[in-house]
C-alpha cells in the first residue's frame, strides 16, 4: 500500500509567528497541538481551519486502513523567495523522515499557484484539497488573496503602485484649470467646485506611497538618526549639513524664481532647478558620504557604492544643468553660451563613464579574486 503524506503550508508562518510552533511538524499530536496553538491566538486565522481540514482527511484516511501520515510546514513572514526556500527545507526534512510516495495538499487556495510547483518537484500530488470557511469562501479567499498582496513588498508596489501614479495623473490634468482660474481671478470657488479632484489626487499619492513604504522608511530614517544623535555618532554632523543644504537650495531657488517680474512660468520653473541645483546635489553628497562613513567605521571596508554614486550625481547634475540651458535658450528666455553648454554636457558624460568605467573594473577584480581562490582550494 503506498504511503501517503497529508500536507499543510503556511507559507507566511503563522504558526510559528503567532502560536510559536516549531516546524516541521510531524504527525497527528503535533499537528493537533499546532492547530489549538493558532486557534488560541487567532481563532479568525485561514490556517487555523486548514489544519484541521487535514486532521479530518487523516482520520478518514486511517478509518479506511491506509498508510497515511500528517505534516505541517511553514516558511517565512517575507514572503517570497525566503520563505519559499525555507519551505523546500522542511519540505525535504519530512520527506525523509515518512518516505511517502505520494502526497494530498491541503491549502486555503490562496497561494496554491506559488506552493504547488515547489510541493510537486519533490513528491507526486495527487490531491489538493483547498478550504474556505462556509458563512462566505469567495468573500474570504479574496480578502485572504488581498491581505498576502499587501503583506508582500514586490506584489505591493507592481498593484498599488501603478494605481496611485495613473490618479494622480489624471486628477493632475483636471486639477490644472481650476488651479489657473483661481490665480487669475482669486476665487476659492473653482477650488470648492473640485474638491473631488482634489481628493483623487490625495487617495493616488496615499497609494503610491504606501506602495513603496515612504512613511515607514522616514520613520526608520528619523529613528536612526535620532539614536546616533543620543549615541554622539559624527556621521550624524553630515545629516545635519545635508539638511541644511537641502533647505538653503530651495530657499535659494526659490529667491531666484520670485526675483524676476512679468516672466511666463515655465522661465520661473527652470530659474528654480538651476539655482538650486547644484546645493540640493551637494546634500545628496554629503548625506550620502556619512552612510560612507559609518559603514567605514562598522567595518573598517571603503564602500564603492559611494564613488560611484557621488560620480553619477555629478553626471546627473552637468548634463540637467546643460539641458536647462539648452532649453531656456530654445525658448528664448534667455541667450546661453553654447561652448558652455557643450563642456556641460562633456562634463556630465565623461563622469558618467567614469562611474561605468569603476564599476566594471571592480567587477572584474572581484571576479579575478573569486577564481584565484577557487583555483588556491582546488589545488589544496
Amino acid at each position: 500500500m503506498k504511503r501517503t503524506l497529508i500536507l499543510i503550508v503556511d507559507r507566511d508562518d503563522d504558526f510559528g509567528v503567532k502560536a510559536g510552533v516549531e516546524t516541521p511538524a510531524v504527525g497527528l499530536e503535533a499537528v493537533s497541538l499546532a492547530a489549538a496553538a493558532l486557534g488560541a491566538a487567532d481563532p479568525e486565522d485561514s490556517d487555523v481551519n486548514t489544519a484541521y481540514a487535514a486532521i479530518k482527511i487523516y482520520n478518514d484516511m486511517k478509518a479506511e486502513n491506509r498508510d497515511v501520515e500528517v505534516a505541517l510546514i511553514c516558511g517565512d513572514t517575507k514572503v517570497g523567495h525566503r520563505s519559499d526556500l525555507r519551505i523546500v527545507d522542511e519540505l525535504e526534512a519530512v520527506i525523509n523522515e515518512v518516505a511517502p510516495e505520494r502526497a494530498i495538499l491541503v491549502s486555503d487556495g490562496a497561494e496554491d499557484e506559488y506552493v504547488y510547483p515547489i510541493i510537486t518537484s519533490r513528491v507526486k500530488v495527487d490531491s489538493v484539497k483547498k478550504v474556505y470557511v462556509k458563512q462566505a469562501p469567495g468573500l474570504e479567499g479574496a480578502f485572504y488573496v488581498l491581505t498576502r498582496i499587501l503583506r508582500d513588498n514586490d506584489k505591493r508596489k507592481r498593484l498599488l503602485a501603478p494605481i496611485g501614479i495613473i490618479l494622480m495623473a489624471i486628477t493632475l490634468v483636471l486639477m490644472l484649470p481650476p488651479i489657473m482660474n483661481f490665480r487669475d481671478t482669486g476665487s476659492l470657488s473653482y477650488i470648492y467646485n473640485s474638491t473631488g479632484i482634489f481628493v483623487g489626487f490625495t487617495i493616488g499619492l496615499i497609494l503610491f506611497l504606501y506602495a513603496y513604504r515612504v512613511g515607514e522608511w522616514i520613520v526608520n530614517y528619523v529613528k536612526h538618526t535620532l539614536d546616533n544623535v543620543r549615541s554622539g555618532d559624527p556621521t550624524v554632523i553630515f545629516t545635519i549639513v545635508a539638511l541644511a543644504l537641502l533647505f538653503i537650495g530651495v530657499i535659494i531657488g526659490l529667491s531666484a524664481a520670485r526675483s524676476p517680474v512679468d516672466i511666463p512660468n515655465g522661465y520661473r520653473i527652470l530659474i528654480f532647478i538651476s539655482n538650486s541645483l547644484w546645493v540640493l546635489a551637494f546634500a545628496y553628497i554629503c548625506n550620502d558620504f556619512g552612510k560612507f562613513l559609518e559603514r567605514y567605521l562598522e567595518d573598517k571596508k571603503i564602500i564603492l557604492g559611494f564613488m560611484v554614486g557621488t560620480m553619477m550625481i555629478f553626471a546627473a547634475a552637468f548634463i540637467l544643468q546643460g539641458a536647462l540651458d539648452a532649453l531656456t535658450a530654445a525658448m528664448d528666455y534667455k541667450m546661453a553660451d553654447r561652448n558652455m553648454m557643450i563642456v556641460e554636457f562633456v562634463a556630465g558624460f565623461m563622469f558618467a563613464a567614469a562611474a561605468g568605467m569603476t564599476r566594471i573594473s571592480y567587477k572584474r577584480f572581484i571576479n579575478s579574486q573569486k577564481n584565484t581562490a577557487e583555483r588556491s582550494d582546488a589545488l589544496q
